[in-house]
């Protein structure tokens, strides 16, 4: 059984969305111009300032059409 999505926004479906970091402390990363940033081998967010290994931030998904981060789960046989 695959997981496909289907985007809120756009109504893109697919199996293949973006997978990007975000803040664990304050959620922060969904908006392109509140992503967190890069510091040599870290990630900071700019909006608490908490700052860690990419392997610590929290992996959501995102369409990969327009960036909208509230997608729905299709279960597909």
């Amino acid at each position: 059984m695959t997981k496909r999505f289907s985007c809120t926004r756009c109504g893109w479906e697919g199996d293949e969305v973006v997978i990007i970091n975000v803040c664990p402390d304050c959620g922060t990363g969904h908006s392109p111009l509140w992503r967190l940033m890069k510091k040599v081998n870290d990630v900071e967010c700019p909006n608490c300032s908490w700052r860690s290994t990419p392997d610590s931030a929290k992996k959501e998904p995102e369409c990969p059409k327009c960036g909208d981060e509230y997608l729905i789960t299709i279960d597909s046989p």
